[in-house]
């Protein structure tokens, strides 16, 4: 799961531990790349692992945080769960995939967005807040209210053919979405938004 062990990535990771202290960040600084990368002793041991402990963090919010998607041309979501100080690394992740559009996300330690000059602002208000404030003064964009109100139906067909790959095994949760997407489909209940068909009960 970790990439291979570089000095300066590990310092980088480091810097964003929310234990790690201006003391034992020099002193890591001091250890010779060879004995850090090979965890040739006791701290250079610790300062891996709290590096990797950091990097875990951050590859589970780019792996399984769900962004919202407002109409407005804004991405959204919050999470309770980020341990150490990632979310600039993780909004400036979302905005290389999806540089035309504004990303806002909300952890323990407040309301995070980057402006257009990659410069992190933190918005001393609640995320819903931010929210309004910012679909108050953007227009709409056609794209993302097709996305959300227009061929639902042939949007997640497309999806679901998608996973299904010849000679891999479908994911348990491609298999349960499809699941539920037939038994709404059955009941004639099939949501005519992307959003409302997630919320939709198994």
């Amino acid at each position: 799961m970790f990439r291979k062990i570089e000095k300066k990535q590990v310092l980088e990771s480091l810097s964003r531990h929310k234990d790690v202290t201006i003391d034992f960040l020099n002193q890591i600084k001091r250890i010779p790349k060879e004995i850090l990368e090979n965890k040739g002793n006791d701290l250079a041991e610790k300062a891996i692992t709290m590096s990797q402990e950091v990097d875990s963090d951050l590859h589970a919010h780019k792996a399984f945080l769900r962004l919202s998607v407002s109409p407005h041309g804004i991405l959204f979501a919050k999470s309770d769960k980020m341990k150490h100080y990632n979310e600039e690394v993780l909004l400036k992740f979302f905005q290389k995939r999806f540089p035309r559009l504004i990303i806002l996300f909300e952890s323990n330690r407040g309301v995070f967005t980057i402006n257009q000059d990659s410069t992190l602002v933190v918005p001393n208000i609640p995320l819903e807040e931010v929210l309004k404030e910012l679909e108050e003064q953007l227009p709409l964009n056609p794209l993302l209210t097709d996305l959300n109100e227009k061929n639902y139906h042939k949007l997640w067909e497309c999806f679901a053919q998608s996973q299904i790959i010849q000679g891999r095994r479908t994911s348990k949760q491609a298999v349960s979405l499809s699941k539920k997407w037939r038994r709404a489909v059955a009941e004639d209940r099939s949501p005519k938004k992307l959003d409302e068909f997630f919320e939709t009960p198994s």
